[in-house]
């Protein structure tokens, strides 16, 4: 954790902590001097936040438990508030835990609950053993820990395992009477932690930005979001999280700052998704594609003007149909407020240089598409465009044009962040983690209010003057040129 995120948010961690009644699972330690990837707690009685904070999201998990990310305007990290209730233990577990240790000392540096030393042990044998582990140096530590034990303390752990953990206790056992070095080294124990690894992640929702759609697909929410959409009806203490379109040109950044976002903010459990026409949702879609591309060669159809049309047509609605339906799994993931949704390549590139279309209003067809709930757009300039992407042959008058057009174009939407040209990535993702806040909280309080939510609007200028001739224009990928 950075620790001095941890020394400045240490206000809102006192608050929320004592707000839910609940302890740490920490060592009795300085605020800055906490380890571990984000905060574990318990609670022993569930409270609701009165009011919506700027900087806090809240997520549902399963089994009562709470995750909040705290968020401070200046810092590039946000912080992870795990708030646990025990009844997620199984039942013998819980029972040993809740009789033996659950024992609370108050920290004299941090004035709050704290599990002392024994039972934070206990917890992360748990945890690691039963759970998974991120990596072998948590064990590392925790035998550290382990070693500065008097005997009872550590006889108790011994016995209590045999009984709260029966199937884990052998390795548990080995783990605690071996050297750690010989314990780590065993392949017996790489075996038991490489299965315990794969059925976590068989269990997860999500993993590095990709659903598992066999554990999602029958959840009640995320169905119900699928199928309403914008209509749901949620109770007023719902608690969505924002989605969120990246646009902008070649260059500009757009896969960097995704792939950032799907590692560095994984605690948020973001769904990224790729719009792009020539990456599918379905498999099928890329082949009858391809397909349909080269039909378009075939001199007979170049010169009929009918058939032509007709193909390009159906390559265009096939096209738009995938889309759509990344689109309807992207908001029903973050509307039932699982995690956030990023959309990479939304079909912007489109209507910023081909809408409006003089000869006809109806093109293109992705004018009619549906917006997320937010969007950012990152300028780049025409050169840089360029020297970023010299395999794609742009032409300096082709990159000024369509800067030009996504300039004009995003005046036209009601809820747009404009990450100004910058070679900082860091101040980047800090305006865009900044932006993700702002975006929880204007969701979750217009669904307060109204019970249902609102999507991004686009004021459509159909006087909109492009800029650059029609080839500059274009998108290379579309069926209409």
């Amino acid at each position: 954790m950075d620790k001095k995120l941890l020394n400045d948010l240490k206000k809102d961690i006192y608050q929320i902590v004592n707000h839910y009644r609940a302890y740490l699972i920490q060592k009795c330690n300085n605020f800055k001097n906490f380890t571990g990837r984000d905060i574990d707690t318990f609670y022993i009685k569930k409270k609701r936040l009165k009011e919506s904070h700027d900087n806090i999201i809240i997520i549902n998990k399963d089994n009562n438990d709470l995750r909040l990310h705290i968020n401070h305007p200046k810092h590039i990290n946000f912080l992870t508030l795990d708030i646990e209730e025990l009844s997620s233990m199984p039942k013998v577990m819980r029972h040993v835990f809740t009789k033996k240790f659950n024992t609370k000392i108050l920290c004299k540096h941090t004035k709050l609950n704290h599990l002392d030393n024994k039972s934070i042990i206990f917890y992360k044998l748990y945890k690691y053993f039963f759970i998974t582990i991120n990596s072998y140096d948590q064990l590392r530590n925790l035998k550290k820990d382990i070693n500065k034990l008097n005997k009872q303390d550590f006889f108790m752990i011994v016995s209590s395992v045999e009984k709260a953990l029966p199937n884990q206790y052998q390795i548990i056992n080995k783990f605690l009477f071996w050297e750690i070095e010989k314990f780590c080294k065993n392949k017996k124990v790489d075996k038991f932690f490489s299965n315990l690894i794969q059925n976590r992640h068989k269990k997860r929702k999500i993993f590095k930005g990709n659903l598992n759609f066999k554990n999602i697909f029958f959840s009640k929410k995320f169905f119900y979001a699928l199928l309403f959409g914008s209509r749901a009806k949620w109770k007023y203490n719902h608690n969505p999280m924002p989605a969120i379109a990246i646009i902008g040109n070649d260059g500009s950044g757009k896969t960097t700052i995704t792939e950032y976002i799907r590692k560095n903010f994984s605690k948020m459990d973001p769904l990224i998704l790729d719009m792009k026409g020539s990456n599918p949702f379905f498999s099928l879609v890329l082949n009858v594609r391809n397909s349909l591309k080269k039909m378009k060669t075939f001199s007979l159809i170049k010169n009929i003007f009918l058939l032509k049309l007709i193909i390009a047509f159906i390559g265009e609605l096939l096209d738009l149909f995938d889309k759509y339906v990344k689109y309807k799994i992207g908001m029903a993931w973050a509307d039932a407020g699982y995690g956030l949704t990023i959309f990479e390549r939304y079909p912007t590139d489109r209507v910023r240089g081909e809408f409006p279309n003089i000869n006809n209003k109806l093109l293109p067809l992705e004018q009619f598409f549906p917006f997320p709930d937010g969007m950012i757009y990152l300028d780049v300039l025409p050169l840089d465009s360029i020297n970023r992407k010299k395999k794609d042959n742009h032409t300096l008058d082709e990159m000024k044009s369509k800067r030009k057009n996504y300039l004009s174009l995003i005046k036209e939407f009601d809820e747009v962040k404009m990450i100004s040209y910058s070679k900082n990535i860091n101040q980047n993702i800090l305006k865009i983690k900044n932006y993700i806040f702002r975006l929880y909280l204007k969701k979750k309080n217009i669904i307060k209010k109204n019970k249902i939510n609102k999507r991004m609007k686009w004021k459509k200028n159909y006087n909109r003057i492009l800029a650059g001739k029609d080839l500059d224009r274009s998108q290379k990928e579309s069926f209409f040129k």
